[in-house]
């Protein structure tokens, strides 16, 4: 699991359940001592790893099976890339791809336009992936294991 998603995830449970203090209060319930409103904001951050009974806590809580239905869809994928890392990823290449055209704009230089090239095709590479995998699943086919 990707740590920014893992630490969304958490900040929306946070949010679910009433806020810092509720969250606290229901964690510490769950595990059976207190938890701190420092290290719930580090780990809503992202600067620590989200503990597990403490998610398990929050989603008891909310309802909201979030982490479960992430894992249950990157072990479903049969190997394939994750759903969310697939969609991550085409994020983070479209990103890529934008600031290599606002850079060869700029400049106007011949090296620039080529590396805008390539990371404009690297995204709609991915983009393609991406749209591929979605439209299977839409169709409810069942994608082939790579060997």
């Amino acid at each position: 699991m990707q740590p920014k998603i893992a630490a969304q995830m958490f900040d929306n449970l946070v949010t679910q359940v009433g806020g810092k203090e509720a969250a606290a209060s229901v964690i510490a319930s769950a595990v059976g001592h207190s938890i701190s409103i420092g290290t719930l904001t580090k780990i809503k951050n992202g600067q620590l790893e989200v503990p597990l009974l403490w998610a398990w806590a929050l989603m008891d809580a909310t309802r909201n099976n979030c982490f479960d239905i992430y894992r249950a869809s990157s072990v479903r994928d049969g190997g394939e890339t994750c759903l969310y890392a697939l969609s991550g990823e085409a994020s983070e290449e479209g990103g890529q791809a934008v600031c290599a055209g606002i850079r060869a704009a700029q400049s106007g230089d011949a090296g620039d336009y080529a590396a805008a090239v390539v990371e404009a095709r690297e995204a709609s590479a991915k983009f393609d992936e991406m749209a591929v995998r979605f439209e299977a699943l839409a169709a409810g086919v069942t994608p082939i294991r790579k060997a």
